[in-house]
């Protein structure tokens, strides 16, 4: 940490392993968007040019362009944390990269586990987390 940097708060520390926890289904539904966006498209039916617009069709093209904001809002948003990680993780050793991925990716193994499995004391893994979540937290610019 610089002199400029100030130590995370409980909640704010809490957040951020919140973000990597759920960075993997998080980036699945980004993916997911594309496809449940064409899907939305191709199900809701169109006007032709040539016809009159009060032939009842409006109420589905609307249902669908709600749908479509309501899952555009989500992957704006969703959107703006994978890239922050994704920007952090790109910047990790590999042995960073490894504990954030053991710790919050894969998430089945205690600290202890992730420790051992690193062969690194609970100390030193406590350290490296700690940090690494300082990392995040300054791109999320939280600090």
């Amino acid at each position: 940490m610089t002199q400029f940097d100030r130590k995370l708060t409980p909640a704010e520390f809490k957040f951020v392993e919140h973000k990597l926890y759920n960075y993997p289904t998080n980036k699945q539904i980004v993916e997911d968007y594309e496809r449940e966006r064409e899907n939305i498209i191709l199900a809701t039916p169109h006007r032709e040019k040539a016809m009159p617009a009060n032939l009842g069709v409006g109420k589905p093209i609307e249902t669908a362009i709600i749908l479509l904001d309501r899952l555009e809002q989500k992957v704006v948003t969703e959107t703006f944390w994978i890239r922050a990680i994704e920007d952090v993780m790109s910047r990790l050793s590999d042995e960073d990269k490894q504990l954030v991925e053991l710790k919050y990716f894969d998430a089945y193994l205690t600290n202890a586990g992730v420790a051992r499995k690193l062969h690194i004391s609970e100390r030193e893994f406590y350290n490296r987390r700690s940090k690494l979540v300082h990392m995040f937290a300054k791109r999320f610019a939280i600090i």
